[in-house]
């Protein structure tokens, strides 16, 4: 999500943004940076499994980017999804830098993630750019042998890197954890102090190890054992306390140095409310007090930069940044005189600075509506920098432009939001105008007021697409009363499932739905049905709704086992027979990473229900009619490892106990949308394939990461349930996007 303000005069986008010639054109010399940014989510390095999805998603969501010429910071981002497609830069080196997590100095569940990634733009040209996010602490994980634990009782490790900055305890109740360090300056020790009791006499002992030249993103695998060799511990026979240490690197090696001295802090506080520096500060026009800020720093301060476009006619000087630790001769008389006042606070000893931003100077900015910038970057002596750029922005307006929420945004509709200010009252009829970037036509929805929320709800918005963006901008109006802030949001894009024509077929026994054997996108149950020389889906020219072939699945009696046709989303992993009966039992792993949210799915079919020959107590009873299905799925499922690779969802049938085997939970609580189409009746005439449409129900608050879609001639074929003969007929699949096109 991306949030744009308007700036009359601002002083960062002079200093960062992309040079222009008079007419628009970009100055030569330039390159364009095409950025990617993922967090390494295989972890199995050091850890038994992945990132969670929720993991991950607040990983994306908090990520810090940031972008450096030579050791100067020229651009920044938070979050992964605020990352411009392109980013025109002038040509040069430059290196990207991506952090995520928590610094801290020890913990059991604190992580810190980092990437770096250097590159070269040269003019003209185009680089792409990825940066993968891994595990930057040292890591440990200890383990207590038998051995150890058959001479000593209550055993306990302590692993610090500084005892004073940060401990952890491992025992016998935590052992499976990791512990997570980050390294101080200037050390690169372990201190291991392992404290038990000895079992034979009850007596304490302790044990100091120490680890030198430890790694960053590095697991250590701390082993303690007891060996037989020599004299060490009394009232124990002999013997000896030995560590094994096996490092194991996490990632790729991390050449810049970190420590977890803290950085800067900026704080700022006006009549006893604090300021969230990195939210606007709104002022009504001709308003203003008192703005107190604090700079702290955890060592000492060697810059405290402040800048503003408007302090050269504000302070009415030349200069508009100002380094408060390095200030030239008159200076600070100069800054006091415009109303920035300065208090080194001598009992920190250079660790704080205290600024008042006096309510004659606050006022000046507040003279004329618009959106000023003042920024602060701070750097201490341990080299740990602080960059705030904190807006001001003066309206009349009583509402203000909010953010969307993300599930809020979907391929073709969203939902706008904004606010009415405290202490405000709208005067006019509340809307919203909106358009897409690249078409400046405006266009205009009238909003619901809900106390202090607004929303309205837009539609038949444009998707984007796998190779470009659909952005599209919005601004809340009070009449002809606009907000000065104006915020952005990206649709999804509308996915279609692959070969969902089902044109493309390889090959005999398996017959795959595919134009080869690998990247499957479908699978059907005919890796099954090949051991009876039969393929159970197939393609067919004779009845389709357009192109050369629609699929056909028909439900058989294979060496004496009933079979459906079939097909699914996923793989056919795997046939478990029971060669003493010649019958086997289907492993399946459904599911692909789908992320976007369609509200249908549509398709055309054709069923011929047979009479049941294999009946399934309490669902389908012998004689009646067989019954087809066709259902979808959209979920965000944590995976399920196999030894052909992890999926969504697993499935494997049970011909001995049906109703014990592993099937598709439709009522899962990990499912966030689900639709389904049950045919209890042959459709349509000879050669004839109807249309049909199954909506799907999203639960509020999630977007998907899977999609799962199943078809089938006979309903409980996982159970072997069904009419031999029974045959589906399925083309021309398609997933709905816009509410437009759904029918009645």
């Amino acid at each position: 999500m991306k949030k744009l303000i308007i700036y009359a005069f601002s002083f960062f986008f002079f200093l960062l943004g992309c040079q222009q010639n008079e007419d628009g054109s970009v100055f030569e010399g330039e390159g364009t940076l095409c950025l990617k940014v993922k967090m390494k989510s295989d972890i199995q390095a050091i850890a038994t499994r992945t990132l969670t999805k929720d993991e991950e998603t607040e990983l994306n969501e908090n990520c810090k980017i940031r972008i450096y010429d030579a050791d100067k910071l020229i651009r920044k981002y938070q979050g992964i999804s605020n990352i411009p497609d392109n980013l025109v830069l002038p040509s040069g080196e430059y290196h990207v830098k991506v952090t995520a997590g928590d610094s801290v100095a020890a913990s059991f569940d604190k992580k810190f993630y980092e990437g770096i990634e250097p590159f070269t733009l040269t003019k003209g040209a185009t680089v792409p750019v990825e940066v993968v996010a891994n595990i930057a602490n040292t890591v440990t994980k200890v383990t207590f042998a038998e051995s150890l634990t058959n001479v000593f009782t209550d055993c306990q490790l302590n692993v610090s890197v500084k005892a004073e900055e940060g401990t952890l305890t491992f025992n016998a109740d935590n052992l499976e954890q990791m512990g997570y360090f980050s390294l101080p300056v200037a050390c690169d020790t372990l201190f291991c102090t392992f404290v038990a009791k000895v079992a034979a006499t009850g007596d304490a002992y302790e044990h100091i190890d120490t680890i030198p030249f430890v790694k960053r993103a590095t697991l250590y695998n701390l082993t303690y054992e007891y060996r037989d060799e020599e004299i060490e511990l009394p009232d124990v026979g002999g013997g000896m306390l030995v560590l094994e240490v096996d490092a194991t690197p996490i990632g790729e090696p991390i050449e810049d140095n970190i420590s977890y001295y803290r950085r800067p802090v900026i704080k700022a506080e006006t009549d006893g409310q604090v300021l969230e520096l990195t939210t606007p500060y709104y002022l009504e026009t001709n308003v203003g007090s008192d703005i107190q800020v604090a700079v702290m720093g955890s060592s000492v301060l060697k810059q405290v930069q402040i800048s503003s476009e408007q302090f050269p006619e504000f302070l009415n000087m030349n200069e508009q940044t100002f380094d408060l630790c390095n200030l030239a001769d008159g200076q600070e008389e100069v800054l006091r005189n415009g109303g920035i006042q300065i208090d080194r606070v001598p009992e920190s000893k250079g660790y704080a600075i205290n600024l008042v931003f006096t309510a004659s100077l606050i006022q000046k900015y507040s003279a004329k509506e618009g959106s000023y910038n003042i920024s602060f970057n701070v750097v201490d002596e341990k080299g740990k920098i602080c960059v705030v750029d904190w807006t001001v922005i003066v309206s009349d307006a009583a509402v203000r432009t909010e953010e969307v929420i993300n599930y809020e945004v979907w391929a073709t509709k969203a939902t706008l939001r904004g606010t009415v200010l405290d202490g405000r009252e709208p005067q006019g009829t509340l809307a919203f105008r909106y358009h897409k970037v690249d078409d400046m036509n405006w266009m205009t929805v009238n909003a619901v007021r809900d106390g202090s929320s607004i929303s309205a709800e837009i539609s038949g918005l444009e998707p984007s697409t796998e190779d470009k963006s659909s952005i599209y901008e919005y601004q809340l109006m009070d009449g002809d009363m606009l907000s000065n802030v104006i915020c952005q949001f990206t649709t999804e894009v509308a996915w279609q499932l692959e070969n969902a024509g089902f044109e493309e077929w390889y090959g005999s026994k398996p017959m795959y739905i595919a134009a080869s054997s690998s990247n499957l996108f479908w699978d059907s149950g005919n890796h099954g049905s090949k051991t009876g020389g039969v393929d159970v889906t197939v393609k067919d020219s004779s009845i389709k709704n357009g192109g050369n072939f629609s699929v056909k699945m028909t439900s058989q009696n294979i060496a004496g086992q009933f079979a459906a046709g079939n097909l699914f989303i996923g793989k056919y992993l795997e046939t478990v027979m029971d060669w003493s009966v010649f019958k086997g039992n289907g492993f399946l792993g459904w599911g692909r990473s789908f992320t976007s949210r369609p509200l249908a799915l549509h398709g055309y079919v054709k069923y011929i229900s047979a009479t049941v020959s294999n009946p399934l107590e309490g669902k389908l009873e012998s004689n009646a009619n067989d019954e087809g299905i066709v259902y979808i799925a959209l979920g965000d499922w944590e995976g399920e490892k196999t030894d052909y690779g992890t999926w969504p969802v697993t499935v494997q049938t049970n011909y001995k106990n049906p109703q014990n085997a592993k099937l598709f939970d439709p009522t899962s609580d990990k499912i966030i949308a689900y639709g389904e189409k049950v045919f209890h009746e042959s459709t349509g005439g000879d050669n004839v394939m109807v249309e049909f449409t199954i909506p799907l129900k999203y639960r509020e608050g999630r977007i998907p990461t899977d999609i799962i879609l199943v078809a089938s001639s006979s309903r409980y074929g996982d159970y072997f349930a069904g009419g031999v003969g029974s045959t589906m007929w399925l083309d021309d699949l398609k997933l709905i996007y816009d509410e437009s096109e759904l029918k009645e």
